[in-house]
């Protein structure tokens, strides 16, 4: 009975459990260190926007004055320098462990504190000469304004016996209400705009406040509509927008956490290690879209710890009987199920695991043929192919038929083992033994675990959106 042997491999409901609970404390680490990481990269995203806007007014009033051409120069080196530094700083893999997330998050603070605090220390003697430059503006619109306004009197006195002061009386004053109106409008437009540019507004919230813009800017420049009802209209929208951006916060923090974890799954066992990126708040249309995403991570995450348990544990038991830990072997750049391959160090055969999604796994006995790898192959990550039984010769046949009996015995007590440890079989299918089973892998050695995070097929970037709705 020892050709491939099938069964439905699971864990049982108390490792399952056990491994869930250690995996939600390791989460909620998670999610305090990525807590304060997050917080360090807003913080430096932050630094980046006021060293855009640092001085902007300054400049505007200086940009055609010959004599500040050297000081305009300077600060523009000054700012392309400190916020070349602070996106540099962002370019973060993120550790699958708390411990060096919280490194990297300190490390993150303590740079982006000293570029800035270095670029304050460099701007100083430049922000004096803009400031200087400004006041001497000033001074000289003022003692413009002064003289303007003497030969306007003089003027005016020479010509009093003209004014008819019934008009002046009867014309209605509303300039200053006109003035009034339009700040206010200002204000609430600028308002409006920084919660449309926030990455963590959602779709459908981003279109209420450019339809409620449009008519607070239409009322106020355009028709002088009611311009209080486009007020309240903002009043009664902006207090649920800003709860609604709370909510996405906190989604994609958990969103963030469960990433982290589901790295460190995906990297437990493979010996180069895939950095993940997770995406960005703005490629999130809704929070709902958001937290199903996370569900959709934390379902991958629950797969690959269970598919790690019982590779950790077949790793033992297979140990202890002189095989050596199972190595990862890919056939096909787009196979679905996992297959491993467990030897003898000095031996010309071994046991062929295949590990499907649907938590089948097979154990069968198949020749190994080592070859050294070129590096030449369109994908490196496939090291391994079959040689099926028409492509042996007869003595390899005959050696692999004889290594079917022997594991006919061992794979009961294999399969005992494995239950001792909470790893389950279910008897599907035992096939005897065959020359028609045998078959040899030949594999390279230093392989990579065939699987990559997928990328999500809907990404919808809020910036892009907004300008195209503009």
């Amino acid at each position: 009975m020892s050709g491939p042997k099938i069964d439905h491999v699971e864990l049982e409901r108390r490792r399952l459990a056990e491994l869930e609970r250690l995996r939600q404390e390791r989460l909620n680490k998670i999610r305090a260190a990525t807590d304060k990481l997050n917080l360090e990269i807003q913080k430096t995203k932050s630094h980046i926007d006021f060293i855009n806007k640092h001085l902007s007014s300054f400049v505007r009033n200086a940009e055609s004055a010959e004599e500040m051409k050297l000081s305009l120069s300077k600060l523009a080196e000054l700012k392309s320098k400190c916020k070349n530094n602070l996106n540099k700083l962002l370019e973060i893999n993120v550790p699958s462990e708390p411990e060096e997330i919280l490194s990297c998050a300190n490390k993150l603070e303590n740079s982006a504190k000293t570029i800035v605090t270095d670029y304050h220390n460099e701007v100083k003697p430049i922000e004096g000469n803009f400031i200087d430059y400004a006041n001497q503006i000033e001074l000289q619109q003022k003692f413009t304004l002064i003289s303007d306004s003497f030969s306007e009197v003089i003027e005016k006195i020479e010509k009093i016996e003209d004014i008819d002061f019934s008009i002046v009386q009867n014309t209605p004053v509303n300039t200053e209400i006109k003035a009034d109106i339009e700040d206010k409008a200002r204000l609430i437009l600028s308002e409006i705009e920084e919660l449309v540019n926030s990455d963590s507004i959602q779709e459908t919230d981003m279109k209420e406040l450019l339809i409620i813009a449009g008519n607070v800017h239409k009322a106020a420049f355009e028709t002088k509509s009611s311009f209080e009802a486009a007020v309240i209209e903002y009043n009664v929208l902006q207090p649920k927008i800003i709860k609604n951006i709370s909510l996405f916060d906190e989604a994609y923090q958990d969103y963030y956490a469960e990433y982290v974890a589901y790295q460190k799954e995906l990297n437990l066992n493979s010996k180069t290690q895939l950095k993940i990126i997770p995406e960005e708040k703005y490629c999130f249309a809704s929070i709902n879209e958001l937290c199903e995403e996370t569900n959709n991570l934390a379902k991958k995450s629950k797969i690959l710890m269970e598919e790690n348990e019982i590779r950790s544990q077949i790793d033992d038991v297979m140990k202890q009987y002189n095989y050596n830990i199972c190595e990862e072997i890919v056939f096909d750049r787009d196979q679905i199920d996992r297959h491993f391959l467990c030897k003898h160090n000095f031996e010309q055969s071994g046991i062929r695991i295949r590990i499907s999604k649907e938590n089948q796994i097979m154990m069968e006995i198949v020749g190994i043929e080592e070859i050294s790898k070129t590096g030449n192959s369109a994908d490196n990550s496939i090291n391994a192919s079959i040689i099926t039984s028409s492509d042996l010769d007869n003595s390899e046949k005959d050696s692999l038929l004889s290594e079917q009996v022997k594991f006919c015995e061992l794979h009961p007590r294999i399969v005992e083992e494995l239950g001792k440890r909470g790893v389950i079989f279910k008897k599907l299918s035992r096939k005897q033994p065959d020359l028609l089973h045998c078959k040899k892998i030949s594999h390279s050695s230093g392989i990579t675990y065939n699987e990559s995070a997928a990328k999500r097929k809907h990404n919808v970037n809020i910036k892009e959106k907004l300008r195209e709705m503009k």
